[in-house]
């Protein structure tokens, strides 16, 4: 670690020198989806995320895209990543040295190094990776059974963080574990036989429908609730908040701007929704999230996952609420992301028919 880190400070001299070193080892280029390809064991498999996808030619400047340098031996020399919310524009660019069972990375951006990687590799398999980057540095070590990754040793700033234990059998990898502390977490399951994500989500949405009205009746509050919101993030948290709001409430965070009015964040009485980490809803959020890492259908879990809760909202508002709550003449239930990005879609999915025009009338949409 030390001389890696006596080689990253010394890489802010170096950018020229390994972009021409590096660029003239390209036999061929080839443009590759987001995240692209990491030497790594695992990297893609404890982040529920997929390795890249070759592309026969650049998508439009609107897509995050990497376009990776090959040399004649197959190898990565170079990858440079464009951003689509810059409008197409390079903005990180990674520089490899291939030597005897070492590989050296060297990432930077327009600033300057980000960070410098050395890897060793014993028999084609890499056993370390040192990693030093411009806050801090860390250490993996990997071990493997019968020629596949089965564990990976992971330090930060030369102490131990975690051990991630990962089993196979003939189909790939089976399970993958994280142990930190004291604690241990599923990072990775293959669902069992016969698992269908469409039923397990008709299952939590059933579950959800019974546990809201418990949780929203333990909110403190003493007026009358004119709508009670169920607030999600992306299925790699699978998290739901449920927060109410009185018509003064409503009517203040009004005359502060229209949308205001919809924001969970911004209402006084809110809880949480604790999904079991394991189990069902476990595989449940495991699935959405590779689907969503799928750039064949990028999105497709977090559409899963707005759709069940829009159904959830939809059969609470059918659901008489006076012996849970106090609530107003014209309460409802709706689901909403946490950026309000697909609220008037949410709201026509969730609320009874003619109930938005109404709102519109009244000046609340």
């Amino acid at each position: 670690m030390p001389d890696v880190a006596a080689r990253f400070a010394q890489l802010a001299d170096e950018y020229e020198s390994r972009k021409r070193a590096a660029t003239a080892l390209v036999a061929r280029w080839d443009w590759y989806t987001w995240p692209g390809l990491d030497l790594r064991p695992l990297r893609f498999e404890r982040r529920l995320l997929r390795p890249g996808r070759r592309l026969e030619a650049r998508p439009p400047v609107d897509a995050d895209v990497l376009r990776l340098g090959f040399d004649a031996q197959g190898r990565v020399a170079v990858v440079e990543e464009y951003s689509g919310f810059l409008h197409g524009r390079r903005y990180y660019e990674t520089f490899f040295r291939h030597g005897d069972e070492v590989v050296e990375a060297a990432h930077f951006d327009t600033d300057g190094p980000i960070y410098l990687h050395e890897y060793r590799f014993e028999d084609g398999l890499m056993r370390s990776a040192d990693m030093v980057a411009r806050r801090g540095s860390g250490r993996e070590s990997y071990s493997y059974t019968e020629g596949r990754i089965s564990r990976v040793e992971i330090a930060h700033h030369g102490r131990s963080q975690a051990v991630l234990v990962a089993e196979h059998d003939d189909n790939g990898l089976l399970r993958l574990v994280e142990v930190a502390g004291r604690k241990t977490r599923e990072v990775y399951a293959r669902p069992p036989a016969g698992f269908d994500l469409d039923v397990a989500c008709r299952a939590l949405e059933d579950a959800l429908v019974a546990l809201i009205p418990d949780a929203a009746a333990r909110l403190p509050v003493d007026d009358p609730v004119a709508c009670l919101a169920l607030s999600y993030a992306g299925p790699e948290q699978l998290s739901l908040g449920i927060s109410a709001a009185t018509a003064d409430e409503r009517a203040d965070l009004r005359a502060l701007e229209v949308r205001a009015a919809w924001s969970p964040q911004d209402f006084e009485s809110s809880t949480d929704i604790d999904l079991d980490d394991t189990g069902p809803s476990r595989l449940i959020r495991q699935e959405l999230a590779l689907l969503d890492a799928d750039d064949a259908d990028v999105g497709a879990g977090s559409e899963i996952l707005r759709r069940l809760m829009c159904a959830v909202a939809a059969r609470l508002n059918r659901r008489d609420w006076s012996d849970t709550l106090p609530v107003t003449d014209d309460f409802v239930v709706y689901a909403v992301d946490l950026e309000l990005v697909d609220l008037e879609r949410n709201l026509t999915s969730c609320l009874p028919p003619g109930r938005l025009a109404q709102f519109r009338e009244r000046g609340l949409w």
